[in-house]
């Protein structure tokens, strides 16, 4: 057991020396405390969630392990920022046991963490082996195979920084029901969002317009068709077509719940406001299309509400 905690120590070092370097800051004991708390609903559909003063983000499908002993064990990794600057505090590992429905939060703190942190974190390694059997072998493989190059993790550290935006021309639903473009969009604008308890719209306002730029942001562009509409079979070209382009892991929100532009799939349904009745109706996806073009700015919403419209589509900010 203590050989075990030993390898997973080494490689969690590892893990930190050699990955790609993202702005971070060091994880306190009480958001330590707060963030074992966590309560994920649905682990295969909530990829990204804002909880209190944490970003929890999923890119990637959880990996799965079948013991001799029949039972299934997963552990879906989330990356933890801060929701304020987006500044990266460390992991979540949920690990879970399907069958029976049992989960254990561990939070993989990044070198900058308080000393009494670590101290916890490899208490809780001990205490996971203690109550589910190959938790810690489990914990030591995701470690070895997201973060040291290895099959399942490529490409995760070459992510585009957390810039989850959309291009310049994207239009923005105005609280008068008019559409500016986002590059157009100001401080103290007021804009539509989505209340998602009333599922009606209301007002909210700019707190500050993101702008990314000097390198090249690739889109992805989803066709949305009215959920009302058979546009699969029509014989006519009657029914409207709405284009949304974003960087691929910009939220969205979905009939489902909320997930990212680049997980988009066809039939999936979202939210689009009607200016003319002041209502939000499903649209679903017709098709989209991954690298559809590469522009040189892109920009982002932060509001009062948490949520905007895009080409009259609820989306969420980053």
């Amino acid at each position: 057991m203590k050989k075990i905690v030993l390898i997973i120590g080494l490689v969690c070092s590892t893990i930190f020396a050699n990955a790609q370097e993202a702005e971070k800051v060091g994880i306190k004991n009480t958001e330590y405390e707060v963030l074992k708390k966590v309560s994920i609903k649905n682990l295969d559909k909530d990829t990204y969630i804002k909880e209190g003063a944490f970003v929890l983000d999923n890119s990637n499908p959880p990996y799965v392990f079948k013991f001799s002993d029949g039972k299934e064990r997963r552990i879906y990794l989330y990356k933890v920022l801060e929701a304020a600057g987006m500044k990266e505090l460390g992991s979540l590992m949920v690990f879970t046991t399907p069958k029976d429905g049992k989960k254990i939060n561990l939070i993989v703190p990044n070198p900058l963490a308080e000393k009494e942190v670590w101290g916890k974190y490899i208490d809780d390694l001990k205490d996971g082996e203690k109550a589910i059997m190959g938790f810690s072998s489990c914990v030591a493989f995701v470690l070895a195979k997201e973060f040291t190059g290895g099959a399942s993790g490529s490409g995760h550290g070459d992510e585009d920084k957390y810039e989850y935006c959309f291009p310049a021309s994207a239009n923005v639903t105005m609280a008068d029901g008019s559409a500016k473009a986002i590059d157009q969009v100001q401080v103290g604008d007021q804009v539509m969002a989505y209340n998602a308890k009333t599922k009606m719209a209301e007002k909210t306002i700019v707190d500050k317009v993101q702008v990314h730029e000097n390198k090249q942001f690739p889109l992805v562009k989803a066709l949305l068709v009215s959920a009302t509409d058979d546009a699969y079979a029509s014989t006519n070209n009657d029914f409207q077509l709405v284009e949304l382009e974003a960087t691929a892991n910009h939220p969205v929100m979905t009939t489902a719940g909320t997930t990212k532009m680049g997980n988009l799939k066809v039939g999936e349904q979202v939210l689009m406001y009607n200016t003319d009745n002041k209502s939000f109706t499903n649209y679903k996806v017709f098709a989209t299309k991954a690298d559809f073009r590469k522009v040189e700015k892109v920009y982002n919403l932060l509001t009062t509400k948490d949520n905007y419209l895009i080409n009259s589509i609820v989306v969420l900010e980053k």
